[in-house]
């Protein structure tokens, strides 16, 4: 929920989370399946608050979360819903922007999610008082970096690292984006985070939207180095609406 990529492939795409949190934080269940009437989805979730940070859909729809909006902000003492429970909701819908831009938001923390919708990429933001919605070339890998852990110039470090490896990298796989990852020992900026006993990088999340009609979530723990996958059917398809809900807008923010 602190990094997130998403690169394009030729038959697939490909989103990527890797989760930087409070190491005493108890450790999360692996990826689950959970279902309801005309939805189902695939999701790592958080044993505290009951939410997730990452999931795919039935429907082909990814969510991620990022903790913050644009710039860092200063917590409230409590709010009143858990960020991991507006993405349980928005993976539970055929037309997750919809929901978003009918959700009420007050009293929740400000946060970034990185939504796939109907062949469309979207970036959907909350900060504290407005939502603002900006839709992505789909052509184009991309990084997000958490506003509440990252400074501008960290950012922008963490940017231009992606952007070099992404030129030099002949293949792109779970495997080698995870050895990217880790090929930056920089423990305060880099990907594989560890900052002491206040925050580190615990788990890393691969999604892969591919050729077959389904959706696979690859989720490992990085303190005990254990791995799960599953893989989830795309049982139902929908039309691409984004020209009649979405008229095509500049990115007028970057992650």
């Amino acid at each position: 929920m602190c990094t997130v990529l998403f690169i394009p492939q030729k038959d697939s795409v490909i989103f990527t989370s890797l989760r930087d949190e409070n190491p005493e934080r108890p450790a999360t269940a692996g990826p689950a399946l959970l279902s309801g009437e005309n939805w189902s989805f695939i999701a790592p979730l958080d044993r505290r608050a009951g939410g997730t940070w990452a999931g795919i859909n039935n429907y082909g729809n990814v969510v991620i979360l990022l903790n913050g909006a644009f710039e860092n902000h200063r917590k409230e003492t409590a709010y009143k819903k858990s960020r991991g429970l507006i993405v349980t909701a928005l993976l539970k819908s055929v037309y997750p922007v919809v929901e978003w831009s009918l959700m009420d938001m007050q009293g929740v923390e400000p946060y970034t999610l990185v939504v796939w919708s109907e062949q469309n990429l979207f970036q959907l933001v909350w900060d504290g008082e407005n939502k603002h919605r900006t839709h992505f070339d789909t052509g184009s890998a991309r990084i997000w970096s958490s506003a509440t852990l990252y400074s501008p110039a960290a950012k922008n470090y963490r940017q231009e690292l992606f952007e070099n490896w992404m030129n030099t990298q002949p293949g792109i796989s779970r495997e080698s984006i995870f050895s990217f990852f880790s090929s930056v020992t920089d423990p305060e900026n880099g990907f594989i985070i560890n900052r002491g006993a206040r925050l580190k990088t615990l788990s890393y999340s691969f999604i892969e939207l591919g050729p077959g009609q389904q959706g696979l979530l690859s989720y490992q723990d990085l303190r005990s180095g254990n791995r799960q996958t599953k893989v989830l059917p795309l049982e139902h398809f929908i039309p691409d609406l984004n020209n009649l809900y979405f008229p095509s807008t500049p990115p007028d923010h970057a992650g």
